[in-house]
């Protein structure tokens, strides 16, 4: 059954091809795990190269083991690894960052520039494609949030870009309709080790408020969150079509990278830490 639902999604999406060079966005957590091991087994039908990227954010005692995690599961499957980090590219690692900046949620700062580094790093990478371990919780957590939030134009965005630039990598989900209880059975029934830890800087983020809401509705009530992504699908492309107007993807006068503005979020943020 999980099988054929991640195979399933990919094809009701058409999120893969042959040929394709794929970057599986690798925390070394169990979302990124089974997938790694998905789409090694999915490659022996389907040719396709695949390279896992791994984000070293600096955070003691947490990140050090999930680099082991992540390695390990590469080597195991032969697939190539890359490690970049928050401090070789911002010069300075999140617990820094957290230090010297005591005005924000650890996860606005953390956010921003691991998608800066999936995107570059897939990019440079040679892949045309960035797989990430969302799940079903996590796609319904965020449609929930961007509603709350009152941010449409994100959610217009999240599944596909609604500007094309040769720099940015179309990102992928094939766990979107799979529920997160469901990966956990997978990795045990698989033999994927892992250490089972939370970020410590989980608790300051909105999403942790919004899972609790979530998991709770789906208790009393099971098939919300199937029905919240349904439901997010079946209004995407009036969403689309509004908010792609006037979108329009520019080159950072900073970096190069692409983005929305004259200058993208990461190098303002970097400024402003700086």
């Amino acid at each position: 059954m999980f099988d054929k639902r991640f195979r399933k999604t990919i094809r009701e999406f058409s999120m893969l091809k042959a040929g394709d060079r794929i970057a599986i966005g690798l925390s070394g957590g169990k979302d990124s795990c089974a997938l790694l091991q998905s789409m090694v087994q999915l490659k022996e039908k389907l040719p396709m190269e695949l390279v896992a990227i791994t984000i070293n954010e600096g955070i003691k005692g947490y990140r050090e083991k999930t680099l082991k995690t992540a390695k390990r599961e590469c080597e195991k499957h032969g697939v190539e690894h890359v490690v970049l980090s928050f401090k070789e590219a911002a010069e300075m690692d999140l617990d820094e960052i957290v230090k010297t900046k005591k005005d924000g949620v650890p996860c606005s700062h953390c956010g921003v520039l691991r998608r800066y580094l999936l995107n570059k790093g897939s990019r440079e990478a040679g892949a045309n494609k960035l797989a990430t371990g969302h799940n079903l919780d996590d796609v319904a957590q965020t449609v929930f949030m961007n509603i709350m939030r009152n941010e449409p134009a994100r959610l217009a965005r999240y599944l596909e870009p609604i500007s094309q630039s040769s720099k940015f990598i179309r990102r992928i989900r094939p766990f979107m309709r799979t529920p997160e209880k469901e990966i956990a059975i997978y990795c045990m029934v698989n033999g994927i080790e892992l250490d089972n830890m939370d970020c410590p800087y989980a608790g300051f983020a909105f999403r942790g408020q919004v899972r609790k809401i979530l998991n709770e509705t789906e208790e009393k009530y099971p098939g919300t969150k199937f029905r919240i992504l349904n439901s997010f699908i079946e209004m995407e492309d009036a969403l689309r079509a509004k908010y792609s107007v006037n979108a329009k993807l520019e080159s950072c006068k900073s970096c190069g990278e692409p983005c929305s503005d004259e200058v993208c979020m990461f190098c303002k943020k970097v400024k402003v830490l700086k």
